[in-house]
């Protein structure tokens, strides 16, 4: 039997308009190719192709542009840190997600991400209490971005899908991973993500309907492609990946498309506002229509099944108030 090969390596000036049959572009920045090994081994499970490739010294950047050009997204492992990222400029009204434990310890990427100011939308995800500076996390909740803790969605891990879902780009610390999931974890915290749940993560990364580039850091350097740290990075943008191969665009605010989306008023008492539900049919994804009470109209915002239970409940779900309140109140 033959094996399906997904990957193909190709020199960074390589990635052009001519690379879009591909479904991804690993970007390998850490000075380690201990992880393509570990990367060939992994088998697709449907016929895509992902082009791999590790750029020279200042020629991220340059990179990073030719996929946004040839609107491939791109999974860069950053290595140690994403400061050579971060230096650079996220496009105005970016949706990022952040995927880390929290601030500190050497890592800087929570400040840094909230001192840009043309980040249109943030939510941190997986952080934890005791690694979470407190003036972060105010500064956090007065600009109005999600953040959902660790011991949060350790109860429904499909929380973290709608704001994944919305989102452009995300940063991933893979130091999320407790330490004896990922013993590269530069915290060696027993407290974090289980290796199966970033492999989720992943997966919802993967079917976002957004999705321009996702920055992974946090690998260690001069790390052994037998080693279970390489082996998780890789099977992380395995899943990232496969994803990516199936995924569905939908939009339930265009029209013409009303057959493929049911939608569900869940109403909330005498006194209550009505909260509308849209279901897609194909994809089981879920909206909220949120009202803006100015200009009369409705906003699609990504939700979870979750939400639409405790509508059903008898509670106004928290996502659908944030965003509420958020709107109504610019």
């Amino acid at each position: 039997m033959t094996e399906r090969s997904y990957l193909e390596q190709i020199p960074a000036a390589a990635i052009s308009d001519t690379c879009r049959d591909a479904v991804s572009v690993i970007i390998n920045n850490s000075g380690d190719n201990s992880i393509i090994g570990n990367l060939e081994s992994l088998c697709p499970q449907r016929s895509y192709k992902v082009y791999y490739t590790e750029p020279g010294i200042g020629q991220l950047n340059e990179v990073l542009e030719m996929c946004s050009q040839s609107r491939i997204p791109a999974l860069t492992i950053c290595g140690k840190d994403c400061n050579e990222i971060l230096d650079s400029n996220i496009p105005a009204g970016s949706f990022v997600t952040l995927i880390s434990p929290g601030s500190g310890w050497e890592d800087n990427t929570l400040e840094r991400l909230l001192d840009k100011g043309n980040i249109c939308e943030f939510s941190h995800i997986a952080w934890q209490n005791y690694f979470y500076n407190p003036d972060l996390l105010d500064r956090t909740r007065a600009k109005s971005f999600e953040e959902l803790r660790l011991g949060l969605i350790r109860k429904d891990l499909t929380l973290t899908e709608p704001p994944i879902r919305s989102s452009h780009y995300i940063f991933l610390d893979l130091n999320s991973v407790r330490v004896c999931d990922y013993p590269g974890n530069i915290r060696k915290t027993p407290n974090g993500l289980y290796a199966d749940e970033i492999c989720q993560v992943a997966r919802y990364i993967g079917m976002g309907q957004n999705l321009k580039a996702v920055f992974i850091y946090g690998f260690p350097s001069e790390s052994k492609p037998d080693s279970v740290s390489t082996e998780l990075a890789a099977e992380i943008l395995w899943h990232i990946s496969e994803a990516l191969s199936s995924n569905i665009s939908e939009d339930p605010s265009l029209p013409g498309n009303e057959d493929s989306f049911l939608k569900k008023i869940v109403s909330m008492g005498k006194e209550g506002q009505d909260i509308v539900f849209i279901n897609s049919s194909l994809t089981g994804r879920w909206w909220m229509q949120i009202p803006e009470v100015k200009t009369s109209d409705n906003l699609f915002i990504a939700c979870s099944y979750t939400d639409y239970l405790t509508a059903c409940n008898g509670e106004i779900p928290l996502r659908w108030l944030f965003f509420f309140q958020k709107f109504n109140n610019k």
